[in-house]
């Protein structure tokens, strides 16, 4: 066991400096990773909104987070991918930090907290371009999946320490989690050298292999309109996303209705399980899956988080929650690696980050009547039938992407599997 993970982690030597710098920016980030995992907590719980409003917020804060995507992949590729990602984190990090001042205020933290997220939402299609630009064809699953890994290694770490600090000392959640981004973005304005001269050294490599990142003119919407399989993609991602989304939204609630106050004990005692599971497992997926296409994993994630969901609500107990976990942790692997690698793959360079913020603004819409839908059907109908849409959306994107995947697969006598 242990030499099959040696030899799946061998993908990542030998990579560019600068990816190894992100990728302890990212396990840093990672480690005070907190206001997503207990957002809904700490909406009911702690500031006093009901499930119903809490996922009315929640979608608000999801939309801001669209907006900002939308405006910082057009920012990023007009200023900069680093410079975008430095401005949008740094800005966003020290209000999280303010909100900690202020973590018993039931209006001024959402307040706080849609700034902070519309300011993240900035970063992150500067984020994802960034490594893109820093890669290859032929190294990119590696460098996609490691910054990933990194920032599950922080995270196996992080939500144990929140679980146990959300009741008595919440504002910690706020301090912590700004001051990791914070910490992780001065390392990515000091250590990371991510000049044009490299970027285009890279882009020349991947013109030799595959001319769909090759730079082109017009708007993102033109770009889309060559290229209709990216968003067909997006919107059958988005579903898994949505499906991703409920381990950090409903699980949570469920694990407290079903535990009590053990529950956010149990919930940082699964992602710390989680991460876990990402560290050890995203090498031996990456390399088990470099012969496959990007749909074709991604339908496999499909299965997964299904599986996943379905059990916990078949045996509603601990220990099924872990292998339920164990599951859903393996899905997202291949749903974030996978996904970004693909998207990269497919889009030319000088639309990445439009592309990036674009795509992520699609699949945002999707999911945004998801977090209402979802407080809606567990005030309303319970969990049982909340769990039973949550699966039918995972085999909705599956049974897409094994379309989506035999379509493209008849389409590509010429193309190789790198472009997947």
């Amino acid at each position: 066991m242990l030499q099959q993970f040696y030899r799946a982690a061998s993908i990542y030597r030998g990579l560019p400096k600068d990816i190894y710098f992100l990728a302890i920016a990212r396990f840093i980030v990672g480690m005070g990773s907190f206001i997503f995992l207990f957002l809904m907590l700490l909406l009911t719980e702690k500031l006093g909104y009901s499930t119903t409003a809490a996922g009315a917020l929640a979608t608000g804060l999801t939309g801001i987070i669209l907006a900002g995507n939308f405006v910082g992949g057009k920012l990023a590729d007009m200023y900069g991918h680093k410079r975008v990602l430095v401005a949008g984190e740094l800005t966003g990090s020290i209000i999280l930090i303010i909100c900690g001042f202020y973590s018993d205020a039931p209006v001024l933290v959402p307040v706080l907290l849609f700034m902070t997220f519309f300011l993240f939402g900035i970063a992150f299609p500067a984020s994802t371009a960034l490594v893109a630009d820093l890669s290859t064809p032929k190294n990119r699953d590696a460098m996609m999946s490691l910054s990933y890994l990194a920032f599950n290694l922080g995270s196996a770490v992080g939500p144990l320490i929140a679980g146990y600090l959300f009741w008595n000392y919440t504002r910690w959640i706020f301090f912590a989690n700004g001051l990791a981004v914070l910490t992780g973005i001065i390392i990515v304005m000091f250590f990371i050298h991510a000049t044009s001269e490299t970027t285009q050294e890279n882009q020349d490599e991947a013109d030799e292999s595959d001319s769909l990142e090759k730079p082109v003119s017009g708007s993102v919407w033109s770009v889309l309109k060559d290229r209709p399989r990216i968003p067909v993609f997006a919107l059958l991602t988005g579903f898994l996303w949505f499906a991703q989304n409920q381990m950090t939204v409903a699980n949570p609630l469920y694990l407290n209705y079903l535990f009590g106050t053990d529950g956010p004990v149990i919930l940082g005692q699964l992602m710390a399980f989680a991460c876990v599971i990402v560290v050890f497992g995203t090498p031996v997926l990456i390399k088990l899956t470099q012969s496959k296409t990007g749909p074709f994993s991604l339908a496999l994630s499909g299965v997964l988080f299904g599986l996943g969901y379905a059990l916990i609500v078949w045996q509603p107990t601990v220990p099924a929650h872990y292998l339920a976990w164990l599951l859903m942790a393996a899905g997202e692997i291949l749903l974030v690696t996978k996904e970004a690698v693909y998207l990269a793959n497919q889009s030319p360079a000088s639309h990445r980050g439009r592309i990036q913020g674009t795509m992520a603004t699609m699949q945002g819409i999707l999911r945004m009547p998801g977090f209402v839908l979802t407080g809606w059907l567990i005030d309303h109908y319970g969990y049982h039938l909340m769990w039973s849409v949550v699966i039918f959306c995972c085999l909705s994107a599956t049974a897409g992407l094994l379309t989506l995947d035999r379509q493209q697969n008849r389409q590509r006598p010429k193309t190789t599997l790198l472009s997947q």
